[in-house]
């Protein structure tokens, strides 16, 4: 029925990995929409995405673009890690003798 080479905690480090490379690929477009988005109407500091991005990258260097990133990481890491376990093992419920 179920992978014997497969143990929870592999199924919990796949999950809490793959939440985390998630979150690291796309906190920095998340960055700069919420920095366009707080800026002021009246006088705004950035003219768009591209603007914004290499605005924060020259100021702050490249890892600016992940500043306060790491409680959604990990957020992000935890959250996939319990939701891989939990469809395998519900999926591991409906597989016949053969895996199928």
């Amino acid at each position: 029925k179920k992978d014997p080479s497969e143990s929870p905690v592999k199924t919990l480090i796949k999950g809490f990995l793959t939440g985390g490379i998630e979150a690291v690929i796309c906190y920095p477009t998340e960055f700069i929409k919420t920095q366009l988005q707080l800026q002021s109407k009246k006088a705004p500091e950035y003219t768009g995405i591209l603007d914004c991005g290499m605005k924060t990258v020259k100021a702050n260097g490249f890892m600016g673009l992940y500043r306060g990133a790491l409680p959604l990481i990990l957020g992000s890491s935890f959250k996939q890690a319990a939701r891989w376990t939990g469809y395998t093992h519900v999926a591991d419920q409906f597989k016949d003798e053969k895996g199928n």
